[in-house]
């Protein structure tokens, strides 16, 4: 063999018998055994359950209105003479708004004045003239007596041929002149107190002429007619007003009240708690002070677009820090609930669930959520119970997106429910 080929061929066949005894020391030495697969452990905080007897709170929102909230509007005509008032003013009840300018008013009124002192003697003269047409009827029928007695004369004389028949008749007419005055005084008379009932009336409207004229007077300034804050000033100096014309708008700071929709839960017990006349109080914190308000009533029907039915609470104390129609945040608390436990709401998982821990391992729990409370530090925490949570019991205080029942643990810090 020429050694140029034996030298070619020894390092292949080297590589060969190289390659062969690997596999064949692979294929026949032995298995390595395969890695034992360890369960995850997650470790967490745990809360340590101690029921008890807690107040829960339900949270609504609601705004700020006024029982009297009112748009105060001009009575009289006039021009515009000064506006004290300003918006976001505080004014106590009686004071000067708006003022317009009296003089038109006041001319109104004397008027009004010299109409009345006229029907006033109007009265008098009535009176007066009564009085004289009782003493005149007096006095003519006197004369027709006379008159009578005349008569009888004259047909006495020309029954004796003493008298002419022209005298007869002379006296028959002046008889007949005494009776139709005597008939024309009691006349006079008798419509004397029909007389002096319309003198009575006329001077009566005069009378009511005249205090519109002087309320109309006081009316060219507008007051407070209550302690109030000014929402808005329509006017200005120099416009002229005319009845009906809106000045400003105010409402009551000491009638304040927040209308919040009620959750649907919780609608027939708050109903039944009111109709046995049981407080239930609410309170908020706007710009830093602490707005004290009472459940009153429930309002009697539900507006478009609402679902639930609103609540009127009447704000007790803070009610100087509320505006008209802001929006508020009311902690409404509802009575104790005993056998209670206030957890954080990273222990809730959906609405009636927690895991408790046992050996371990997670186990699912229901529970009625009863609402929220806040803790001794300030911190919120939902309130709940469970027939079968017991005092001493471990429970989930770490939001885990795969907790399940049998999911391992370790407990790593324990707090307390209160």
């Amino acid at each position: 063999m020429p050694s140029a080929l034996r030298r070619t061929l020894v390092p292949v066949l080297v590589l060969a018998v190289a390659v062969a005894g690997f596999v064949l020391l692979r294929a026949t030495g032995p298995e390595a055994p395969p890695p034992a697969a360890a369960e995850r452990t997650w470790p967490v905080q745990g809360l340590t359950a101690e029921p008890g007897t807690h107040r829960p709170a339900v949270i609504i929102n609601g705004r700020v209105q006024s029982a009297r909230n009112a748009r105060l509007r001009a009575a009289v005509e006039g021009e515009i003479e000064a506006v004290p008032a300003r918006a976001g003013q505080m004014v106590a009840q009686g004071d000067a708004l708006v003022r317009i300018d009296p003089r038109e008013a006041r001319l109104q009124l004397d008027q009004r004045e010299a109409e009345r002192r006229e029907l006033e003697g109007a009265v008098q003269s009535e009176d007066l003239r009564a009085r004289f047409d009782r003493e005149a009827l007096q006095r003519e029928r006197d004369l027709l007596a006379i008159a009578e007695r005349a008569l009888e004369r004259a047909r006495d004389l020309r029954e004796r041929n003493l008298g002419s028949e022209s005298d007869v008749d002379a006296a028959r007419e002046r008889l007949q002149q005494a009776n139709i005055t005597v008939d024309n005084r009691a006349q006079a008379v008798a419509d004397a107190p029909m007389r002096r009932a319309q003198a009575d009336a006329r001077l009566a409207r005069a009378r009511a002429a005249e205090e519109q004229a002087r309320i109309d007077l006081e009316r060219t300034t507008i007051r407070a007619p209550f302690d109030a804050r000014i929402v808005t000033v329509e006017v200005a100096n120099g416009e002229r007003a005319r009845p009906g014309d809106l000045l400003l708008q105010l409402f009551a700071i000491d009638d304040l009240e927040i209308r919040a929709s009620l959750p649907e839960p919780r609608l027939a017990q708050v109903a039944d708690l009111l109709r046995d006349e049981v407080r239930l109080p609410a309170t908020a914190m706007v710009g830093g002070q602490r707005i004290e308000t009472e459940l009153a009533r429930l309002e009697g029907e539900t507006r478009t677009g609402e679902a639930g039915v609103r609540g009127v609470f009447e704000v007790r104390a803070g009610g100087e820090a509320l505006s008209l129609n802001r929006f508020v945040e009311l902690r409404l608390l509802l009575p104790e609930e005993p056998d209670s436990l206030a957890v954080p709401f990273e222990s809730l998982f959906g609405r009636d669930q927690v895991f408790r821990v046992v050996d371990g391992r997670l186990e699912t729990l229901p529970v009625e959520r009863l609402g929220e409370v806040v803790d001794a530090d300030g911190n919120t925490r939902a309130l709940i119970r469970s027939r079968d949570i017991a005092a001493g019991d471990t429970l989930l205080a770490t939001r885990l997106p795969n907790a399940v029942d049998g999911l391992r643990v370790e407990v790593e810090d324990r707090d307390s429910g209160e």
